[in-house]
């Protein structure tokens, strides 16, 4: 079930999985991976449930402008390689959709190493920089939505 995350519980179980995934899997420093726009009232978290335990999480911010962008998409270890990254995009897509109402533009900064995925489903490089984000090569990406 995907849905998004509202109580403080629910954010910071989202905030405990990047750290695993992030800080202690991929060497990202802590303070680069929570950041202000964690707590922006135009970021939303939503996550990923299987069972009520939270296994994936993503984060869309921006969700004032023109362009809106999904970010820290986490998939916990030991459910990766099953579908839940391409249902937790495709969730934050709808949830972005209903909540705005219109065609919108999502961006998405994309480690290179899920760059075929995130084209999968229908997302473009911006260009042709590969540029490194907390030691980790990544691709600027887009998606236009009806």
């Amino acid at each position: 079930m995907i849905k998004i995350l509202s109580s403080k519980e629910e954010i910071n179980l989202g905030f405990a999985l990047r750290i695993e995934v992030f800080v202690k899997e991929q060497n990202v420093p802590v303070e680069l991976e929570l950041d202000e726009k964690d707590h922006s009232k135009n970021t939303i978290h939503i996550g990923y449930f299987d069972n009520n335990k939270l296994i994936g999480v993503a984060r869309l911010i921006d969700m004032d402008k023109d362009v809106i962008h999904i970010g820290r998409v986490a998939i916990d270890k030991h459910y990766r390689g099953r579908g839940i990254g391409h249902e937790l995009i495709i969730g934050c897509e709808n949830i972005a959709q209903k909540i705005l109402k219109r065609k919108i533009i999502i961006e998405l900064s994309a480690q290179i190493q899920a760059e075929k995925f995130y084209e999968s489903l229908g997302y473009n490089r911006v260009n042709d920089t590969i540029y490194l984000d907390a030691g980790i090569e990544h691709v600027d990406m887009r998606k236009e939505t009806n």
